[in-house]
């Protein structure tokens, strides 16, 4: 950012406030509070708002849904050939005469 000529402290200044939702809860959670806010800070647009909370992907959510699935089952493959059954070879076929 700072190679690039962005507002870099702008973008960093927005999780200093002591109103900033990473500085509530429990202790043994602030650094991942801290880290995901400042994550949250430097790739937000400053004409945003911050999020609140971790952003979803819906992509991730919907494969991990545990919503029955919609779509219709899918067909078994057949196990057979499609060959009419006078057509079918069940054994070698005998050999003809002796060979010599």
């Amino acid at each position: 950012m700072a190679q690039q000529n962005l507002p870099f402290a702008a973008h960093l200044a927005r999780i200093a406030p002591d109103t900033a939702p990473w500085r509530t809860g429990p202790p043994s959670g602030t650094t991942a509070r801290l880290l995901l806010a400042t994550h949250h800070a430097l790739t937000t647009p400053l004409d945003q708002a911050l999020p609140t909370g971790p952003r979803v992907s819906t992509t991730a959510a919907r494969t991990r849904s545990t919503a029955p699935d919609t779509a219709p089952p899918k067909q078994p493959a057949p196990t057979e050939p499609a060959v009419p059954a006078h057509r079918q070879q069940t054994a070698p076929a005998p050999r003809q005469g002796r060979g010599r």
